[in-house]
């Protein structure tokens, strides 16, 4: 499991970060909705989710929708009372629930897979102790999370779904203010499409959290 430390003082936000997958031998989603319930009122304050991280384009993708979902409920501006829920509407930047779910939330094909991926948000330095007893509770082995290489076909997939065209990746790779031929390189040009794809998605996070704050 990767446990990462995040302090944001200007937002008043301080919380750890867990991320990582299970091996899954008989589970069902009932099991799984269950264990969430279970850890989240065992731990207070925790949040425990499960994801699809086909579209997921890196770290950063799950490390910005955390702190845009902590952000939306310390100042009240949240689209949904679950934080679980919140997180996978950040994930997908959508104010949309059912989109959200269908295509950032783990399905039971996927419990048939082998593995599933979970995030795990507490404000207290305890995401050890929360993976012991979700690993007790549920009998099962915990391994590192990790992603499909850098492809181009993940790339556009990824964009696709974000509606990112290519005049927008452009835009972003002028404003790195490399040159083009570093750019777009064999060695450096997967690299920096997927930085400009990330910076765009984060720029969409931004603009979901600003859609419910009123400055009247």
């Amino acid at each position: 499991m990767i446990v990462q430390e995040f302090s944001f003082p200007e937002d008043q936000l301080h919380y750890f970060l867990g991320l990582g997958s299970l091996i899954t031998t008989d589970l069902d989603l009932d099991m799984i909705f269950d264990l969430i319930e279970y850890i989240q009122n065992r731990f207070g304050g925790t949040m425990l989710q499960f994801f699809d991280q086909r579209l997921v384009l890196n770290y950063n993708h799950i490390f910005y929708a955390a702190y845009h979902t902590l952000k939306t409920f310390h100042l009240k501006t949240n689209i949904s009372n679950k934080m679980g829920i919140e997180f996978l509407l950040y994930m997908a930047t959508s104010r949309q629930i059912k989109r959200a779910i269908e295509y950032y939330g783990i399905k039971t094909n996927q419990l048939c897979q082998g593995t599933i991926d979970y995030c795990i948000i507490s404000m207290n330095d305890d995401i050890e102790i929360i993976l012991s007893d979700i690993l007790n509770k549920i009998n099962l082995k915990e391994i590192n999370l990790k992603f499909s290489n850098n492809s181009y076909a993940k790339y556009e997939n990824i964009k696709a779904y974000f509606g990112i065209n290519e005049n927008q990746i452009k835009a972003v790779l002028k404003s790195y203010r490399m040159s083009v031929n570093d750019i777009l390189s064999d060695r450096n040009k997967i690299k920096y499409l997927y930085l400009a794809l990330e910076d765009l998605i984060c720029e969409k996070m931004a603009l979901l959290s600003l859609e419910k704050v009123s400055y009247d």
